[in-house]
């Protein structure tokens, strides 16, 4: 049966008056002309039934865009013009049915040749089908240029997002990350459940799962090393001393291995570990006043005391950074300006250098490097924390971030993108994507974590984590995921 706004012979069907394609009964017609309509669109599978139909002509109408599978099922389809419409993109594989397509015309449309026009730049280079000039029509540095002469887009049509993965059922202050024999490790410190959890992932679950339970009183950090195929974990704790516990591998499972003297470490806030040449280093930051930081060194049998540091000044944290090629620790504390010590190969001690100057209050230092350039981000509970720049033998403030109420501010990266993540205990946290081009860091996302104190990245299968610990909530686990725009 024809429609009622065509008219129809055997081998053709023209269309006109029409704001839709109309539905045409199962048939072997080989032309469809619907020139000089009122089509906006094309709907999946609008020309269902039409099996044998080998001219299709939609010109001249108001076309915007098609539907994705508008043209499934046509596998005779030779020709196709949807010449002189309003198209500025089409879907991604919409031209994927058409086996038989000799000739496509898509003149006197307004293709904006972004990300959209990413999948179509890709297809024309390698169908058969002999294909008009797609001009654009936008963005601006596009317009006028032909989509078939490029091999690339200037937007690299890929966005990124972190997505809740997993939770833990428990608050914690810290996690740290190790890998051991192919497999992928993290160590959650949880006073509140009293014990430095040991986790593993699981690579057919695809999860983290519960692999091993140190126990402990308050526990504040949980700092994994591996020194010659030995896996040891630095549990820090309030009340009990502290303990190192090394892998069992007979009993798959973590033993105490050396005890940590009270008398120097009081009040445990952060644990650094970091390798000088051959010789393995931790370092305990004290944040009472009686306490003291302390460096510990690795000989073949143990960890000994080696050297205090910074006496009296309640440090808060600890991060160990190489500058201009030599090894440095920065000490963070609330009673002073972060100060500076190098390593000094003679002595083999690390000697105070310097301070960095105005900035009070700063509760913790991590530094990153973005391309050749590194910086530091120091964290203050009060006023803004701030992003400093190495350059001319200073650091020298780049960025300030509004932070009250913070506890972290982390960097971290992933292929080739460098976040930050800024905590906070009174309102969302949010976290920061570099800008390349102003060399400063943009907002990106808020994610919700109750007193957040630490954001550990975590990489495995080819993918990314980044573990969120939470001392008033669950310790989440969000993936960071590639989300292809041109889709």
């Amino acid at each position: 049966r024809c429609p009622s706004t065509c008219s129809c012979s055997r081998e053709s069907i023209i269309c006109v008056g029409s704001s839709y394609v109309p539905r045409i009964s199962p048939n072997d017609v080989s032309s469809l002309l619907l020139n000089s309509n009122s089509l906006t669109t094309v709907r999946d599978d609008a020309f269902s039934g039409l099996a044998h139909l080998e001219y299709l002509f939609i010109e001249s109408n108001k076309m915007e865009t098609a539907a994705k599978y508008a043209f499934r099922g046509l596998r005779d389809l030779t020709h196709l013009s949807l010449a002189n419409n309003n198209i500025e993109a089409l879907p991604r594989d919409v031209f994927i049915d058409l086996d038989s397509l000799i000739e496509l015309d898509l003149r006197g449309n307004a293709f904006e040749c972004d990300c959209r026009a990413k999948w179509l730049m890709t297809w024309l280079k390698n169908t058969n089908a002999t294909v008009s000039d797609v001009v654009c029509a936008g963005p601006e540095d596009m317009k006028d240029k032909r989509l078939n002469d490029m091999t690339s887009l200037h937007d690299e049509c890929v966005s990124t997002d972190f997505v809740l993965h997993q939770s833990v059922a428990s608050e914690s202050l810290s996690v740290d990350t190790f890998s051991y024999k192919n497999d992928v490790y993290v160590t959650i410190a949880a006073p509140s459940a009293e014990s430095c959890m040991v986790l593993q992932w699981d690579h057919i679950e695809m999860n983290f799962r519960t692999y091993d339970n140190i126990t402990g009183q308050s526990i504040v950090g949980c700092k994994s090393v591996v020194i010659q195929d030995q896996v040891f974990v630095i549990v820090a704790q309030l009340f009990g001393g502290s303990h190192i516990y090394k892998f069992d591998e007979d009993q798959s499972r973590f033993s105490k291995f050396q005890d940590i003297e009270v008398s120097k470490i009081s009040k445990p806030n952060d644990i650094e570990a970091f390798q000088i040449g051959s010789d393995w280093f931790f370092l305990i930051a004290d944040s009472s006043k009686a306490g003291l930081s302390t460096l510990y060194k690795w000989n073949d049998k143990g960890f000994y005391s080696y050297q205090s540091l910074h006496e009296w000044y309640r440090d808060t944290d600890a991060e160990f950074l190489d500058l201009d090629g030599k090894a440095h620790l920065i000490l963070a504390s609330r009673s002073q300006v972060p100060v500076i010590y190098q390593w000094s190969r003679s002595n083999q001690k690390f000697v105070l250098q310097g301070e960095i100057p105005n900035m009070e209050d700063v509760v913790a230092v991590k530094h990153f490097r973005v391309k050749e350039e590194l910086y530091l981000a120091m964290t203050r509970y009060i006023g803004d924390s701030k992003i400093l720049r190495w350059g001319a033998k200073q650091f020298v403030e780049i960025q300030a971030l509004p932070s009250r109420g913070s506890m972290v501010l982390q960097p971290f990266s992933f292929k080739d993108r460098y976040y930050l993540a800024l905590g906070s205990d009174y309102t969302f946290s949010q976290i920061y994507l570099w800008d390349d081009e102003i060399k400063l860091f943009d907002r990106f996302k808020e994610v919700y974590i109750q007193a957040p104190r630490s954001f550990t990245v975590v990489a495995t299968d080819r993918r990314d984590f980044i573990f969120t610990s939470s001392f008033k909530g669950n310790t989440q686990i969000f993936e960071h995921v590639i989300i292809d725009l041109s889709l």
